[in-house]
C-alpha cells in the first residue's frame, strides 16, 4: 500500500509542474498535494466485554478513523468462542481477533491463531515500551506468540469498613497476614445480625487459598502446580492443608456460610453488596457496581501476607489475532493500541493495572477518579507482587478441575482426599499432551 501511494503521489507531483511549466508559474511552498485515503475498514473482535468498552473502541477509532470496531458478543468458554469463529467464517463475515477463553493450544491446534511475533518485531511503538518480565511467558509457545494479554487484572481483598467498624475492628495495615485475616473474620461474624467475615463466594476458592499456597512456599505458581508447571501439587499434604484451612472458616469459626446454610438465609451472604460480609475478592467486574450501588463505605487491601511472601492475584486476558482475519494489518493495529499511554490510562480507571511499565502511569494512579479516597497503596503494590494464573498454554489446563473439586470440599464438605486421585489423573494427562504435542510438533518439522 506504501508503494501506491508513492506512485500516486509521484504522478500527481508531475501533472502539477507540468500544468505550472505550462502556465509559466514555478509551484512555491505553499503547494500541498492530497494524500491518499485509507478504504473503511470494519473489524469484528469476539468478546463478552461490557459497555464500558465503547469508550475503549471510540478512542482507537478517534486514532484510526477508517477502523472501526464491530463488538460480537459471545459468552466467556471455549466452546462458545469456538462455534462463532466457524460460524462466521462460513458466513463469509469472518472475525478478525477474539479474546480467549480455555486452552489456547486448543485455538492453535485447530489453526484458528495468528503468530503475532513478526508483527510485534517490525512495530516500532511497541519496541519503546518496557513490560513486566516474563510477560508473554503464558501466551508463547514454541516460538509462537499466540495472543497478548488485553488487560491486566489485579484483584485485593475487598473491605466493608462500616462492618469492621460496627466490631471495633480498625482497617489493618497493608502487610497484615493471613492469621490477621481469619481473626478479623471470627471478630465480625455475629449469626444473631445476621453479619458474617466472609462472603459465600468461590473466589475465596479462586484466588485466595491459590495464592495462600504460593505465599506460603507450598507451590510455587497459581493453580498449585510446580516450577516448571507440568503437574499439579494438589495431591501433597502442605497443599491439602491449605484446603482444609478455609474450610474451617465454615465448620470451625462459622464466619462463611455453606452453601445450604446461605440458602437458609435466602443467599444474603452470597453477595457482598448486601453489607452483610466484611470479606470478599473483587477485581475490576466489582468496583464500578461499589461504586454505583454500595450504601456502606468500602475500601481494598492487598491479599495477606504468607509465611513466605505477599503476593498479589493477576489474570492475563488473551487477545489474540485470528488466521481467518482479512484485515490483519489492521487487526494488528488494535493489538498495538493495547499499549498505547491512552489505552493504558483508561485501563487503570476502570480498575484494571498498567501492564507498560512507565513513571506516567505509575503516577496516574493517583489521579484515578476510581481510586480517590481508597487504598491507593495497595494498588501501587499490586504491580509489583504480582503472581498471573497460569494455564494459556498448559495441555489439559481446561480439564483441570480444581475449582470445582475444591468448592465441594469447601461448601458443601466433601473429604478434601477426594482431590488425590483426581489429581493424580490430571499429571498423567497432562504429560500424555506434552508428549503428544511434542511429536506433533517433530512431524512438522
Amino acid at each position: 500500500m506504501n508503494n501506491k501511494r508513492y506512485v500516486v503521489g509521484s504522478l500527481l507531483l508531475t501533472v502539477v509542474l507540468v500544468l505550472a511549466a505550462c502556465s509559466g508559474v514555478t509551484p512555491g511552498p505553499s503547494v500541498k498535494l492530497p494524500e491518499a485515503e485509507n478504504a473503511p475498514v470494519t473489524l469484528r473482535l469476539l468478546t463478552w466485554a461490557d459497555e464500558r468498552y465503547q469508550q475503549l473502541y471510540d478512542k482507537f477509532h478517534e486514532k484510526y478513523p477508517w477502523i472501526t470496531i464491530e463488538q460480537v458478543k459471545v459468552e466467556a468458554n471455549e466452546k462458545d468462542i469456538v462455534a462463532k469463529v466457524k460460524e462466521l467464517q462460513k458466513a463469509g463475515t469472518p472475525a478478525d481477533l477474539a479474546w480467549i477463553d480455555g486452552d489456547l493450544l486448543a485455538y492453535e491446534q485447530q489453526g484458528m491463531l495468528e503468530n503475532l511475533k513478526p508483527y510485534m518485531d517490525k512495530d516500532t511503538s511497541f519496541q519503546d515500551k518496557v513490560l513486566p518480565e516474563g510477560y508473554f511467558d503464558t501466551m508463547d509457545f514454541r516460538g509462537r506468540r499466540l495472543a497478548v494479554p488485553f488487560v491486566d487484572v489485579p484483584m485485593w481483598i475487598v473491605v466493608n469498613k462500616d462492618l469492621l467498624a460496627k466490631h471495633g475492628v480498625a482497617m489493618p495495615p497493608n502487610t497484615w497476614t493471613f492469621d490477621d485475616f481469619r481473626s478479623i473474620a471470627k471478630q465480625v461474624t455475629d449469626p444473631d445480625a445476621g453479619e458474617y467475615g466472609l462472603t459465600t463466594s468461590k473466589e475465596f476458592v479462586m484466588r485466595l487459598l491459590p495464592l495462600k499456597a504460593a505465599a506460603d512456599g507450598h507451590a510455587a505458581n497459581l493453580a498449585y502446580l510446580n516450577d516448571n508447571m507440568t503437574q499439579s501439587l494438589l495431591n501433597t499434604p502442605a497443599v491439602l492443608d491449605d484446603v482444609r484451612w478455609l474450610t474451617e472458616f465454615v465448620t470451625e469459626d462459622g464466619s462463611m456460610l455453606s452453601w445450604s446454610k446461605a440458602k437458609e438465609q435466602h443467599d444474603v451472604v452470597r453477595s457482598f453488596m448486601n453489607g452483610k460480609t466484611a470479606f470478599e475478592v473483587g477485581g475490576d467486574w466489582l468496583l464500578p457496581r461499589l461504586k454505583r450501588e454500595a450504601n456502606f463505605n468500602w475500601d481494598i487491601l492487598p491479599f495477606p501476607r504468607g509465611k513466605k511472601d505477599q503476593y498479589s492475584f493477576h489474570i492475563y486476558g488473551p487477545l489474540a489475532l485470528l488466521s481467518g482475519s482479512e484485515h490483519k494489518e489492521e487487526a494488528y493495529k488494535w493489538i498495538s493500541f493495547q499499549f498505547e499511554l491512552e489505552a493504558q490510562k483508561w485501563k487503570i480507571d476502570e480498575g484494571a493495572n498498567a501492564s507498560v511499565i512507565d513513571p506516567e502511569l505509575t503516577d496516574y494512579i493517583d489521579q484515578a477518579p476510581i481510586w480517590q479516597g481508597r487504598n491507593i497503596e495497595a494498588v501501587k503494590m499490586t504491580k509489583d507482587n504480582g503472581l498471573v494464573l497460569p494455564g494459556a498454554t498448559i495441555p489439559g489446563f481446561s480439564d483441570y478441575n480444581w475449582v470445582n473439586m475444591i468448592n465441594e470440599i469447601v461448601f458443601n464438605g466433601y473429604d478434601a482426599n477426594h482431590l488425590i486421585p483426581v489429581t493424580n489423573a490430571w499429571n498423567q494427562q497432562t504429560l500424555q499432551l506434552r508428549e503428544k504435542w511434542k511429536q506433533q510438533t517433530v512431524k512438522k518439522e
